[in-house]
Parts: structure tokens; sequence; C-alpha cells
């Protein structure tokens, strides 16, 4: 029974380093720049098809396809900056949410008209196989998928936490105004973190389809779990984001493992029902903290 649970613990961890990351750069886009990116989900389906092509077409494995999603994302996410919510800034946050929303609605049927509604999956050499750690017989996959999430949330937290850039960034997010008083190019900046953001959601892609199905409908479960990892952890903090994607994997897999299926997905988003309502301020929370 020890060995069982201590097993379900191992996958569930694995599983909430994925989702943290799967809400990270949701996380900081809200917190930071107060921008509801309800297109984030669309970005990581893109990211899972992204690592789908490269795999099919160039035989590129899926841990690479992870490092080459965070440049070609970023950029992307720096492009939809500087054509669309530079348009944006001066209308009412309504209006920004239901341009996202139009995004994301967007990249879905363009997704579904390129790739059809078909689910793929991703099948490396290490797919099927397992390691053994302390005893418990692990996922090589997830603990792959895993190890990449947990280090890109490290780079992500030493980059706001010491770098120049990043405590320009963290200073933005206090005071918006102060900091351009101070010299800092807030434009540039929100440029760099929106594409940071979007960077994050392609290579959680990535990391999801190493392990699960999907298909250009599947981003509607991802936003469901990125906004719950978010609330849970709250806005910009890289820490606590960590910590909520952790309990929300722990969670799954206890459900999963005790539960029937079709009984999973329903705790969830009771708990995400529940969390809303006990946290009344929800996504309007103001970052009061440092990162």
């Amino acid at each position: 029974m020890l060995e069982h649970l201590a097993a379900i613990a191992a996958d569930g961890i694995l599983l909430g380093l994925i989702y943290a990351i799967a809400g990270l750069g949701l996380s900081l886009v809200l917190g930071i720049m107060g921008i509801v990116n309800v297109a984030h989900s669309a970005f990581i389906m893109l990211g899972s098809f992204f690592a789908f092509e490269l795999f099919e077409r160039l035989g590129i494995d899926p841990i690479i396809s992870f490092f080459l999603a965070l440049p070609v994302f970023f950029v992307l996410g720096t492009v939809v900056y500087r054509m669309l919510l530079t348009r944006l800034e001066r209308v009412a946050q309504a209006q920004g949410l239901v341009a996202m929303f139009g995004l994301m609605v967007l990249i879905e049927n363009l997704g579904t008209i390129v790739w059809t509604t078909d689910t793929r999956v991703i099948t490396a050499s290490y797919t099927n196989s397992s390691v053994v750690v302390g005893g418990l017989f692990i996922a090589k996959v997830k603990l792959i998928a895993g190890i990449l999430a947990l280090a890109l949330t490290a780079i992500f937290w030493a980059f706001l936490r010491f770098t120049l850039v990043g405590r320009a960034i963290r200073a933005m997010s206090q005071n918006r105004d102060a900091a351009m008083s101070a010299g800092i190019d807030v434009r540039r900046l929100s440029t760099m973190m929106f594409g940071l953001g979007i960077a994050c959601a392609g290579a959680a892609g990535v990391a999801l389809a190493m392990i699960f199905p999907f298909s250009p409908n599947t981003q509607v479960q991802w936003l469901a779990w990125a906004f719950l990892v978010v609330i849970l952890g709250g806005l910009g903090n890289v820490a606590n984001t960590l910590v909520a994607g952790l309990i929300v994997g722990l969670l799954q897999t206890l459900c999963a493992a005790f539960l029937p299926f079709d009984y999973v997905y329903l705790v969830l988003y009771v708990l995400l029902a529940a969390v809303l309502v006990l946290r009344r301020e929800g996504l309007t929370l103001a970052v009061r903290r440092a990162i």
C-alpha cells in the first residue's frame, strides 16, 4: 500500500511540475502586466503541434523541441504583443479580454483546419520505458518532462530574481508609473514579458505532448488547468505557481487512483469553482509583493 501511494505521489509530482509551467506564463503575464490572456492555452496547443511536426517530419526529439520552442514562441509572443496588445492599451479591460478570446478561437480554428480534430500522439524511443528510482518504477517520459519543467521554472525564477532586467520587470509590476519615471522602458519590458509568457506556454505544450494525446480541441482543458494553477498559486509568483502545479498534479493522480475516470475531471473543475468562490478577488487580485 505504501509503495502504491509513493508511486502515485511521484507520478503526481512529475505531472504537477508540467502543470506549473503550463500556468507560469499565464500567471506572470496576468500578475505583472494585468493582461488576462485567455489565448494562453491556444499557444500551449501550438507548442504540442510544434513538437509533433518536428518529430514526424524531421525526426527531432521532443527534448530538443522543448528548447527550440522557447525562442520560436518568444518571437511569436512579441509579434502578438506588438500587433494586437499595443492597440488595446487604452481600451477597457473587458474589450482586451474579448480580443484575447477572439485570438484563442482563431488559433483553435486554424489548428483544426491544418491538423483536423484527429487526436495525435508523440511516440519517442523512451515513451514506453520506465526507470527505477528509489525502488519505484517511473515512466521515463514523465521523468524527462518533469525535469525539463523544473529546470525551466528555476530559470524563470532566477531570471526575475537576480538579473537587472528581471528586477526592472518586478519594479514595473509594483508601480508602472514609477518605473517609467525611473527611466525604465516599460513598453520594451512589456513586450519581453509577454514573449516570455508565450515561450513558457509553447514549452509547456511540448512537455504535455510527450505524455498526453492532443488535438486542437484539448486547449480548452489546458486553459482550465492553467487558470486553476494561477488561482491556487496567486499572480506573478513563480514559487507559488510551482506549489500550485504540484497540488493539482497530486490531486489528479490521487483521484485517478481511487475514483472512476469520469469523476477525475469533475473533481478538478469543482475545485476550480470552489477556489473562485472562496478567493473572491480571483483574477482581479493585485500583486502586492515581489516575485
